[in-house]
Parts: structure tokens; sequence; C-alpha cells
């Protein structure tokens, strides 16, 4: 296991790369992760302020008390991702798939559905 902490998106892509999934904690602020693909990735507790994950595949991704204030999550996919307690003021969400997604406040969501 690597388990380093991480502070750029080359280190994390790399890393990833070569099979390491837990980057709890990370410092990314301001990165640019446009079109990664990252299924499965922990970035739990992550510092992912200003950065732009547009596109960016982050199914089944825990980010749960990720700090995601400002960025750019224009288009990415989420189905089944961890946000619990993620702070997202500001962030870009247009065109984002999120069908599986558990919510900053715990909820579940489901396209068409209103169950929080």
């Amino acid at each position: 296991m690597f388990n380093q902490p991480v502070d750029s998106a080359r280190e994390l892509l790399c890393s990833y790369h070569v099979g390491e999934r837990d980057f709890k904690g990370a410092y990314l602020e301001g990165t640019n992760l446009e079109g990664a693909c990252l299924p499965n990735v922990n970035l739990s507790g992550a510092n992912l302020v200003g950065a732009n994950l547009k596109d960016a595949n982050l199914q089944q991704a825990n980010l749960s008390g990720a700090d995601l204030r400002g960025a750019n999550l224009q288009g990415v996919h989420l189905e089944g991702a961890t946000l619990k307690g993620a702070n997202l003021k500001g962030t870009n969400l247009e065109s984002a798939e999120c069908d599986g997604t558990i919510m900053p406040n715990g909820c579940i969501y489901w396209s068409g559905l209103n169950a929080c």
C-alpha cells in the first residue's frame, strides 16, 4: 500500500494507476482532475476546494467529509458515491450524475424522486 499523503493531481493519478485507492485527507486544493477516471477512490476528508473535477468518473467514491467548496463538478459521475458530511457550498453540479449517491445530509439521491 502507498498510504502517503498526496498534494497534486499528478501524484494522485500515478498512485491510482498502480492500484492505490486510499487518499484520505489528500490536499488537492485547486487541482485539475478534469475527466479523471477514479471509481472507488477514497477521498474522505480531502481538501478539494476549487478543484476542477468536470466530467470525472467518481462512481462509488468515498467523499465523506471532503471540502468541495467552489469545485467544478459539472458532468461528474457520482453514482453510488458517498458525500455524507461533505461541504458542497458554491460547487457546480450542473449535469452531474448522482443516482444512488449519499448526499451530505445522509439522504440518498434518485433522479425523479424527492425522498429527502
